[in-house]
């Protein structure tokens, strides 16, 4: 029975296929085409990362960005761009290809630079694009003269031995003009050899292998996160986000990974001593600074400083930056009017953000859900006057909040403002609501007594529907004098005016109670502010290579453009005859006006 062997290649003719194999290979790897295609792409990547802000909540994307060109977004992993596999792999292969270059190139430019002793031969010399003749100042072969005129013009001389025995002078500058090739690609490898360190290879690689596993629950607090799942101090590179309240400390960070995050332990404990803000007139939030101090794991002072926007505190190789401020569960101070009986004294209360209570007799649940501190809306939205260059106006701390109805699970959303409103002279408590499937706001303006609060309009409401139960008809008579009676009660002093503004908001705001759906009110009335602050750490080690590879890009530019090769060679070739050639490495249209100058110096 036969056996069929499969066809195979000769052993020589197999080491020259896989040696072609290499040198194509080889020849991909420097051709300057590829390297221009990889810079570029490297260069879109990078402009994609700095418009398209890196590793935050995932939420603020959808919101953003819509769940379609989320998902897209999410899919080419642009929302951590400078640690994505592709990005990775084309600065990788960026460093390939660069580094290649320069070993092919490198010392072929060395030889170029260095110093020559002899003339290979007078073809060289012939071929040179500028050439002239001049009669020398001596038979003898000295050329001071001539020499002293190329050292002014910066030229360096020095003696060539040439084929046929004769001295030739060499004069040059610019003789390192090569070093502006190597010093540009070579910076093109620090910078990516800074972005490669900053990536934190290590964990990415752990990240895809899957041996750590990001963290999905955000409303877990950092106590509760088990210790195993935190990263080391000691990693070479992170970035991640961090909301301190005044007068607390932390020693980790949350780093977003996708959409989780790990638990990034820090080299130190972060204490925030005090948040300052401020504000421009028409309350845009103009500036805000942390005040910092860090401790070791002994408790041990290491250092004190400030952070505010683009100012980091530096210390240890870490940057901490001031990004935000928000509520730091400041105490909120309520006060709950009942509508059944307006005359009952209000029932105060205390609740932090995130709380929730009962309210109208437990059938209904209140939850705090968010709470601003500055609000700027447009005056013209009031009803206000704008004034030159301030069209904005500072509403103040508004709250928000939800109110469930538990019989029948109808769910609305209140904001509250704490300061009053003012309009025509007129101070008001302002409230706003809608039904949560609803996008219609509706606002309820209940109008001040002279001594502040909702208290005399209650008590005025109270006291006409007592009017009402005795018979009482709704005339401008009944309105005057109750109200007169109300204020009397209150030892409340109004004037003409005051009371015919009082009376006209009343009645605005007693028409409005009729699609009113509560039959409580909630005011939020006193605020006990405390900030905290949103920083975010970084520590990139790899930035000191790209501050040096930004000087050396620098200089190598500078060198390519600025420092052009020129050379001049002199030979006698009579006795009272010169002969000069020279070339450039670039800017020949100069040189040429140039070596007219030398040579007219020459020849007087």
């Amino acid at each position: 029975m036969a056996i069929e062997h499969s066809p195979s290649l000769p052993e020589p003719l197999a080491r020259r296929h896989w040696s072609a194999s290499a040198r194509l290979v080889w020849q991909a790897l420097v051709s300057m085409r590829l390297a221009v295609h990889l810079l570029l792409f490297v260069a879109i990547a990078s402009i994609i990362g700095t418009i398209l802000a890196q590793q935050v909540s995932y939420h603020q994307y959808v919101a953003q960005f819509g769940p379609f060109w989320y998902r897209v977004f999410a899919d080419l992993d642009l929302y951590d761009v400078y640690r994505c596999g592709w990005y990775i792999g084309l600065v990788a292969f960026l460093v390939l290809s660069t580094a290649s270059c320069i070993t092919r190139n490198t010392p072929t430019m060395l030889r170029d630079m260095a110093l020559p002793k002899r003339l290979s031969s007078h073809k060289f010399l012939a071929s040179r694009p500028e050439q002239a003749e001049i009669r020398a100042a001596s038979s003898s072969g000295s050329l001071d003269q001539e020499l002293a005129i190329l050292r002014e013009r910066g030229y360096r001389t020095h003696a060539l031995a040439g084929p046929d025995g004769k001295k030739i002078i060499l004069a040059q500058k610019g003789r390192f003009y090569r070093l502006g090739y190597i010093f540009t690609h070579f910076a093109i490898i620090l910078f990516c050899a800074g972005a490669l360190y900053n990536a934190n290879l290590p964990l990415k690689i752990r990240e895809w292998l899957g041996s750590i596993t990001p963290l999905t629950n955000f409303a877990l607090p950092l106590s509760k996160i088990p210790q195993k799942d935190w990263l080391p101090a000691n990693n070479s590179a992170f970035r991640g986000i961090i909301s301190i309240p005044v007068g607390q400390s932390v020693n980790a960070m949350f780093e977003l990974i996708g959409d989780g995050f790990l638990v990034q332990r820090l080299p130190f404990t972060v204490h925030l001593d005090h948040f300052t803000i401020t504000h421009y007139r028409n309350g845009i939030a103009k500036s805000f600074i942390s005040r910092i101090t860090l401790y070791n794991a002994h408790g041990k002072l290491l250092h004190s400083g400030i952070a505010y926007p683009n100012h980091p505190l530096t210390y240890d190789g870490v940057s901490i930056y001031q990004t935000s401020y928000n509520d730091g569960r400041s105490l909120l101070q309520f006060q709950s009017h009942s509508l059944l009986d307006p005359e009952l004294p209000a029932n105060s209360f205390a609740v932090r953000v995130g709380q929730k209570l009962r309210a109208g007799s437990g059938n209904y649940e209140l939850t705090i859900e968010k709470l601003k501190v500055n609000n700027t809306i447009p005056r013209k939205d009031l009803g206000l006057a704008e004034r030159p260059g301030h069209s904005m106006i500072n509403v103040g701390p508004i709250v928000r909040y939800r109110v469930t109805d538990r019989k029948t699970g109808e769910n609305w959303i209140y904001k509250s403002y704490l300061w009053p409103l003012k309009r025509h002279g007129e101070s008001f408590l302002l409230l706003a609501y809608h039904p949560q499937r609803s996008g219609a706001e509706q606002y309820l303006a209940i109008p001040e007594g002279p001594k502040g609060g909702a208290g005399l309009f209650l008590d005025y409401l109270g006291a006409l529907e007592n009017a009402a139960a005795q018979g009482a008809n709704a005339s401008a008579t009944v309105f005057r004098q109750t109200l007169k009676q109300v204020a009397a009660a209150h030892d409340i002093q109004l004037t003409a005016q005051e009371r015919s503004n009082f009376l006209r908001a009343s009645l605005i705001a007693l028409h409005s109670l009729h699609d009113y759906p509560l039959p409580f009110l909630v005011t939020l009335h006193h605020l006990d502010l405390r900030w905290s602050a949103g920083l975010e750490m970084t520590k990139y080690p790899g930035m000191q290579i790209v501050y040096g590879a930004c000087f050396l890009l620098v200089g190598g530019i500078f060198i390519l453009f600025y420092v052009p090769r020129k050379r001049l060679w002199i030979r006698q070739t009579a006795a009272h005859q010169l002969r000069l050639s020279g070339d450039s490495s670039r800017n020949s249209e100069d040189f040429h006006q140039e070596f007219l100058e030398i040579t007219e110096e020459l020849r007087s």
